[in-house]
This record gives C-alpha cells, sequence and structure tokens, in this order.
C-alpha cells in the first residue's frame, strides 16, 4: 500500500542562475526540466490517500520554469485536488507575470535571503535582482517569507536580516535552516555555525525581531519558535517534518523519487520512480529525530522538542548534529526568559504576536 502523502516536493528544473557557495545540489550533468506528465503522476500519487497535502515547487531554481509553475498550479484546480502550493525560490526572475500568477492561484512565496545584501551576495550572489524581486512582491501587496541558511559566515550578521526585511510589510516571517554538510559546503566552503557563536547570533536576531514587531502592524514571525510552541501546547509528540513519519516525497526532473528534499538527487536515497516507487525505501526516514551526541534526558524542553531534520543527522557530523539543540534552546529560552532585552519586551511580545 501506497503511504499518505503530506508534503510533495517537485524539483521543476535542476538549473540555477545563482552559484550559492554551499550549493547542496548533487552534479547531475546538463540541467533538466520536469516534463508535465511526471508532474500529473506526482500529483496523482500525493492524492492518492485523499487526504490534504502541501505542494513545494523547488530546485534548482523553479522560476527558470514559468510555465511549469503555471501547469501545476492549473492541475491542482483542475482536478480539484485538496491542496495548498508554495514556492521556493532566490527572487531574482520574478517578473510581474510569475507575481500575477502567485496571486492568481495564491502560491505562498519564499525568498532564500540568507543576511543583509552584502552576505547575501557573498553566500548567494544575484543580491541586487533578489531585493529587486521583494519589492515587486511587496508593490503588488504578494506576502512572503524569508527562508535563511544559517552557517559560521551568516551568524553574525543575522541580527541585521529582521531590520532589512522587516521594513517590507508583506513580510511574514522567518525561518532558519541550519547548514546541511553536502554539496559544496563538504569542500569548506562554509561551515556550519560554532555552538557559541550561534547562541549569541540567536541572542542578537532575537532582539532584532522584538524590535522590528514594535514598530509593525503584522509581526515577522519565526518558524522555529513557533515550531517549538505548537509542539508544547499539543498533546501528541511533535516530529520535525513529515518526513519523520514517512510522509514526504520529492521528485526530480525525471521522475525519480526521494524521501525528502534533502536527500532528492542523491543516488543512494533514490526510491525509484513516480510510476513505480518502491515504498520501503520512502520510509527510511522515520522516527529519526535524536542527534548524536544530545543530552536529551537533561534539557528543559525535552517533552516538545521537534527534533532535527532526519536528513540533516545524516549528513552532518556528531559535533555538528546537535547544533540544532543549541538553537533551540536558546529561542525557548529567550521566549521564557528574555535575559537582557529592553525595558518594555514583555508589551513587544505580545504586540509581536507571538505569546
Amino acid at each position: 500500500m501506497f503511504p499518505t502523502v503530506r508534503y510533495l516536493i517537485l524539483w521543476l528544473t535542476e538549473g540555477c542562475n545563482l552559484r550559492c557557495a554551499y550549493c547542496y545540489r548533487p552534479n547531475q550533468g546538463a540541467p533538466k526540466a520536469m516534463s508535465r506528465e511526471v508532474v500529473d503522476q506526482a500529483l496523482t500519487l500525493a492524492a492518492r490517500s485523499g487526504r490534504f497535502f502541501h505542494v513545494q515547487i523547488s530546485g534548482g531554481e523553479p522560476t527558470l520554469e514559468p510555465d511549469l509553475i503555471a501547469y501545476t498550479a492549473e492541475a491542482l484546480q483542475r482536478r480539484r485536488l485538496p491542496a495548498t502550493l508554495a514556492v521556493q525560490t532566490n527572487g531574482t526572475r520574478l517578473t510581474s507575470e510569475l507575481i500575477h500568477l502567485f496571486r492568481r492561484y495564491a502560491i505562498q512565496v519564499g525568498i532564500s535571503l540568507d543576511g543583509p545584501p552584502p552576505i547575501q551576495e557573498n553566500l548567494r550572489g544575484g543580491a541586487a535582482k533578489t531585493v529587486a524581486g521583494i519589492r515587486r512582491l511587496e508593490a503588488a501587496g504578494v506576502p512572503f517569507r524569508i527562508t535563511a541558511v544559517v552557517s559560521e559566515a551568516s551568524i553574525g550578521t543575522l541580527d541585521l536580516l529582521p531590520l532589512f526585511v522587516g521594513t517590507f510589510r508583506w513580510c511574514q516571517g522567518i525561518a532558519l535552516d541550519l547548514l546541511t554538510v553536502k554539496g559544496h559546503a563538504l569542500q569548506g566552503h562554509v561551515a556550519p555555525p560554532k555552538h557559541h557563536s550561534l547562541r549569541v547570533g540567536l541572542q542578537r536576531f532575537y532582539r532584532s525581531v522584538l524590535f522590528v514587531n514594535q514598530h509593525r502592524h503584522q509581526p515577522l514571525r519565526l518558524r522555529e519558535l513557533d515550531r517549538l510552541r505548537r509542539a508544547k501546547a499539543s498533546s501528541s509528540t511533535s516530529v520535525f517534518c513529515p518526513a519523520a513519519k514517512g510522509e514526504s516525497l520529492a521528485v526530480r526532473p525525471d521522475g525519480s523519487v526521494f524521501p525528502c528534499g534533502q536527500t532528492c538527487g542523491e543516488k543512494d536515497w533514490a526510491c525509484g520512480t513516480v510510476w513505480h516507487p518502491d515504498t520501503t525505501r520512502l520510509r527510511r526516514l522515520c522516527g529519526l529525530a535524536q542527534p548524536r551526541g544530545a543530552d536529551c534526558a537533561t534539557c528543559h524542553i525535552r517533552r516538545f522538542c521537534p527534533g532535527e531534520c532526519p536528513s540533516r543527522l545524516i549528513y552532518n557530523t556528531a559535533h555538528h548534529a546537535s547544533l540544532v539543540c543549541t538553537m533551540y534552546q536558546t529561542l525557548w529560552e529567550l521566549w521564557e526568559k528574555p535575559n537582557g532585552i529592553p525595558d518594555g519586551s514583555k508589551a513587544q511580545r505580545g504586540k509581536g504576536g507571538e505569546k
């Protein structure tokens, strides 16, 4: 029996117009684009259970294939599938036509931005075009969220990110992805943050968010803090993502399938194709949650910790794996007992929509 798919990742293309210093994509030769037949079959697999699911358009840079984005949105609507749709983009190619498409089909927009423009330029390139894309979304009134990869190269200026994106009314929040040691990151171009620099950087980052939210009508949300709060409020055991429950499916342009977006394209993680998926291998990430070296028995958030990204547990070394503990513990301590934040912090937390 095919497993329930709650999270479907479509790699519309392996091509990208940027050259990130830590690019995760495996070297697969000439870039390929997904066919409409693969899109249709992937949606069919996700719809089998009849339950709600989310479709995440990714890559490569998916806006290199605007017609495929439109086709996916139209297929979901035409087939009346119970799903939401989102796109993760570097923001450098956001035309008025694409933005109109986002609005028409209520496509959620995620922008990959690791810091203020100088940091973005250093780590990803194309900073000016990304900022221009954000401004086009803002002008059109299209909501968007920021996803930042957190590395040793970016943690020192992470506190500047809320100050920058907070000026955009339609920016809804920030998500923090700890660097995964794969791809170019394996070659030492960019390293994960050290535990001390991560803690200090998050403290400064959090205070910046509080400051920004004091001056915004709609607060910037923090995905990681929201994840902790939902887990604490829930009576059921929390997991990091659908892949940890075997409910994730990532599809490459050629139709090959993988357990999650992080493993997508890695030969050792291939699980057949959208026409002949290997359901047993698709569940290989199930149950993976606890970082090696983590002292969960004495952790004050152990009862509601969402755990770590299961694939990141595999890719990152034992030293790097427990960084997620530092991140969650630091954010929760700041939320629960925000030592050292300016006077009036309680009012800021309330206005920030985080309590």
